[in-house]
């Protein structure tokens, strides 16, 4: 079982139109990411919002353990690689308003991918847009890549050649859904966080489940029925 060194789990930041991400040289497969690419037809991938539905919130804890929610990390432990590529879909508005510091966020991604990575489970790419209309400062700018506009998406299409109506974004604001919704991607609703219930946008998820965990039970059980 492959686990890279921290030296390749060192992020590169990058910004283009609007849209602020981190790359994580991770490996898209256990094993070996490059066969294990080529022997799939179909790329998919698998998005999920950070905090409200992989972490409890968006900073260290005191003692600077990365704060995920219940059964979330052993629920992203449950995905087959094989098969998806899991990305970082956010929005991060509190950073667009001063109230999450960019080197905060920053610092926590590193040591979500970092944890992430010991138990072997590679996150492809973080997407974060931290820009707002209404924004300070520089990051007062509206983008294509703030949810519910599908940008993020369709910027992974672009650079990892997804089937976007393979793939799946797993959110709990309407933002989340209603951005999948406008990328034709499969979307499930999550009842932790805001659970669906910010009244941003009118939504029509493919599926509501109660936590991370049950939401990658429902994508495995629909992929397996897909197969037989």
């Amino acid at each position: 079982m492959h686990r890279p060194s921290l030296a390749h789990g060192s992020p590169k930041l990058g910004a283009r139109a609007g849209l602020f991400y981190l790359i994580f040289k991770a490996p898209c497969h256990r094993s070996d990411p490059t066969i294990a690419m080529a022997k799939i037809p179909d790329k998919q991938g698998i998005f999920f919002e950070l905090d409200g539905v992989v972490l409890s919130q968006i900073t260290l804890t005191e003692t600077g353990a990365v704060p995920f929610a219940p059964r979330a990390l052993e629920a992203l432990g449950r995905i087959d690689t094989r098969r998806f590529r899991l990305f970082v879909a956010t929005s991060r508005q509190d950073v667009a308003f001063g109230q999450l510091k960019e080197r905060d966020f920053t610092r926590l991604c590193e040591q979500f991918v970092t944890r992430c990575q010991a138990e072997s489970i590679p996150i492809t790419k973080i997407y974060s847009c931290p820009y707002h209309p209404k924004g300070k400062g520089r990051f007062k700018r509206d983008s294509v890549f703030r949810k519910p506009a599908p940008g993020i998406f369709k910027m992974a299409q672009q650079e990892f050649d997804l089937n976007l109506a393979r793939s799946w974004m797993i959110g709990h604001t309407t933002a989340d859904i209603l951005a999948a919704q406008r990328a034709e991607v499969g979307s499930i609703l999550v009842r932790t966080g805001r659970g669906g219930l910010d009244g941003g946008y009118t939504i029509e998820p493919h599926f509501i489940e109660d936590d991370l965990w049950n939401a990658v039970a429902r994508i495995n059980q629909f992929e397996h029925a897909l197969r037989v």
